[in-house]
């Protein structure tokens, strides 16, 4: 059994999770403990951006979390979204920002959930408290992290506290004023069949939920969201059906942030979909599209599906 302390996100990361398994890693050990990162599955095309373009020479590697007595989870709380291989029992921290989660199911962690655009903001405010010096690899996946997480700072769940640290990394290490278009635009070529497999590589299963259903959805951040979505409807409506069967979800559908024309484009492949975002949004689909005005992140939409199941009881 090995001794190093496992930090370790969701399967598929994204570059929010990327940064906080590589930050907290390094804090621990700064801090004199000995861990080590895990990445499991796939990390998004966008922290593949962050990655090459700032010649970030951190190691993804995948540990088998069977092997490690003590795990930390960061930006993920959800058992359904993590390694199956991971003992709850021996999650010893969790650090995460979702209001739905199953922090109660790891019964030996010390937990911290806090309402921040970015989990990987509350790992850059203890290096700070701590005194514990950033690095330019490091500074760059956190600011991308935070930019990412907050749409360029103009989603909802954007904090105080987010502006402040990614502000202080940006005028630090002089991150350029393009860095959150460069990052959006490298995320949003999907042609052929990559439309379809950003659907399933970042599908989020809620069915461990007691929501009245069980729900599933895709998110994906992009320029150029609705023209997507009229030109590939068909094809997602049947990967979001075929994920359901797969997973036995009563509801699924997907929810692209559409980045620069500040909207969110739903596409609804059942009447349940339709009607859940009909009820939620008051918004009506055509041809399985359905526009709301604004931007809505994931962990946003999770909570109100929550609470619209919680008033039909």
């Amino acid at each position: 059994m090995r001794e190093e302390i496992l930090v370790t996100g969701y399967i598929d990361p994204d570059l929010d999770s990327l940064a906080c398994t590589f930050a907290y890693t390094y804090f621990l050990n700064k801090k004199g403990e000995r861990a080590v990162s895990s990445i499991s599955g796939k990390h998004h095309e966008e922290a593949e951006h962050v990655l090459r373009e700032y010649n970030i020479n951190f190691e993804v590697k995948t540990f088998n979390p069977e092997d490690f007595e003590k795990i930390v989870l960061v930006d993920a709380s959800d058992l359904e979204a993590i390694d199956v291989r991971i003992d709850p029992n021996k999650v010893i921290e969790i650090i995460d920002h979702r209001r739905v989660n199953m922090s109660d199911r790891f019964p030996n962690a010390k937990v911290q959930i806090e309402k921040v655009g970015a989990a990987a903001t509350l790992i850059a405010e203890r290096l700070i408290e701590d005194k514990v010096d950033f690095t330019k690899d490091l500074a760059a996946l956190v600011y991308g992290a935070i930019v990412s997480n907050t749409l360029n700072f103009k989603a909802n769940v954007t904090t105080d506290r987010d502006v402040e640290i990614a502000k202080l990394l940006k005028e630090r290490f002089e991150f350029s004023d393009d860095f959150a278009h460069k990052m959006f635009l490298a995320k949003s070529d999907f042609s052929g069949d990559k439309a379809v497999k950003a659907v399933r590589g970042d599908f989020a299963n809620f069915g461990g939920f007691d929501f009245g259903a069980k729900v599933g959805i895709g998110q994906i951040e992009m320029i150029g969201g609705e023209k997507l979505a009229m030109e590939k409807k068909e094809e997602i409506a049947r990967e979001l059906n075929l994920i359901a069967k797969e997973k036995g979800l009563d509801i699924a559908f997907l929810s692209i942030v559409d980045l620069e024309a500040n909207q969110n484009v739903f596409v609804a492949p059942t009447k349940e979909a339709e009607d859940l975002l009909h009820r939620i949004f008051k918004i009506k689909t055509e041809k399985y599209i359905a526009i709301r005005p604004g931007l809505i992140m994931r962990k946003e939409i999770v909570p109100l599906i929550k609470e619209e199941f919680e008033n039909r009881k």
